[in-house]
């Protein structure tokens, strides 16, 4: 038995079967209004807010049309010319070091009481060590370099 919830999320599911959904440049555009609307919240003109609000507004549409499509291969093609720009102009290695800098903090938080954190210079992985202090020197169990660091606290 499903409740009003389970009914309404069958529901929508029903109506995004064979449609695009959301893709890079589907979020790519919502992330871009919500930064527009933030904008628009500190501009005082009437005239550039409502342009600001105008612009935000198409790109929500351009958004919602693009997950609601039933043009698949279409929008397949859309997205792979953006991901082939944002590749240009270096945008996924720079998005792929920050989503390994928020792993690696996450990591480091978790473990903050009972272990240190040091990178590899010779291939660069992140490193756990043990929260003993003093000088110490391992090998990396990925390349083998041999390390020496000094853990103070």
């Amino acid at each position: 038995m499903l409740g009003k919830l389970g009914k309404l999320a069958f529901q929508i599911s029903a109506f995004m079967a064979g449609r695009n959904g959301l893709d890079k440049l589907s979020v790519f555009l919502l992330v871009l209004v919500f930064i527009i609307n933030g904008v628009n919240s500190f501009i005082r003109g009437a005239v550039p807010s409502v342009l600001l609000y105008a612009v935000s507004v198409a790109f929500l549409s351009l958004a919602v049309f693009r997950v609601v499509s039933k043009n698949i291969p279409k929008r397949r093609n859309e997205n792979n010319v953006f991901l082939n720009v944002l590749d240009a102009f270096g945008f996924n290695e720079s998005a792929h070091r920050l989503k390994n800098a928020n792993k690696n903090l996450g990591l480091r938080l978790r473990y903050i009481g009972t272990h240190r954190f040091r990178k590899c210079r010779g291939c660069g992985e992140m490193l756990r060590l043990s929260k003993k202090r003093g000088k110490r020197e391992f090998p990396c169990p990925r390349c083998g370099w041999r390390m020496k660091t000094r853990i103070w606290f």
